[in-house]
Formats: C-alpha cells, sequence, structure tokens
C-alpha cells in the first residue's frame, strides 16, 4: 500500500469546458489515502470522480462493506456539507506519492495529463476550513 495525497480543485474560469494552463483553480478538498501501489493517478482521479458526484444514498448502501466505502461516505458527506459543487469537466485532480505529483484535468470524456498549474488558490482541507464554513455558512 502507497500513501496518496488527492487534491480537487475547481476551476474558476471555465465550467464545464475542458481546463486550459490560463484557468484559475481553486483547491476544494484534499484527502490521504492508502492504495495498493498499482494504482494510477487516472484511477484515483476516477474514484474522485465517482465520489464526488455520487449521490449520497447509493454510497450509504455501500458502507459496512470495506472501510474504504466507509470513508468514501464520509469524505462525500464532507464535500457537500461544505457546499461544493460537482467535480466536473475543467475541474483538477493533483494525486501526490512519495515520488511525484501528477496533475490530471477532467476532459468530457476521461482524464488528461497537464503540467503544474500556475494559477493555484485555496488550501488544503483543515479544521480552520471547516470552522470557518461553520461560522458564515452560505454567506460566501
Amino acid at each position: 500500500m502507497t500513501l496518496h495525497y488527492i487534491a480537487i480543485y475547481h476551476n474558476t474560469d471555465s465550467q464545464f469546458r475542458p481546463y486550459q494552463p490560463h484557468h484559475a483553480l481553486i483547491k476544494v478538498i484534499s484527502h490521504r489515502r492508502h492504495l495498493p501501489a498499482a494504482t494510477t493517478p487516472e484511477q484515483i482521479a476516477g474514484w474522485a470522480f465517482h465520489v464526488f458526484n455520487a449521490d449520497l444514498d447509493d454510497l450509504q448502501a455501500g458502507r459496512g462493506k470495506t472501510d474504504a466505502d466507509e470513508l468514501d461516505f464520509l469524505l462525500a458527506c464532507t464535500y457537500r456539507l461544505l457546499r461544493r459543487r460537482s467535480l466536473s469537466v475543467g475541474d483538477v485532480v493533483a494525486v501526490t506519492n512519495a515520488e511525484s505529483t501528477t496533475w490530471l484535468a477532467c476532459d468530457p470524456v476521461g482524464w488528461r495529463r497537464i503540467a503544474i498549474p500556475r494559477h493555484r488558490t485555496g488550501t488544503a482541507l483543515s479544521a480552520a476550513t471547516v470552522y470557518d464554513h461553520l461560522r458564515h455558512g452560505d454567506d460566501e
């Protein structure tokens, strides 16, 4: 098993159209997970697309079957409680393991490897992020 750091970036310039290098991205959530060493970044991005788009009722039905299913449900709940929109075409997923980071843009069909985006903001999921959301709610 290999520890992966998975970060989700929403495209703030062009929702539902393919990512371009000049587009601005904001990190909206991050997650660390142990996965088999042979898991590809594209497989991880596909997993993220599923978790951040699946109906919570469907994810809930899988709870208790494996530890991963429980984590998927809880992560999806956190994402939705933070009022994040679905992971969509134009958004970017960064997958980091001990050796490197792979940047992947969500295309209309599949994932495209891209260079490190220059126009990024946002921070990793933290207690401060959650507390700030709880204090300000929908004011953002």
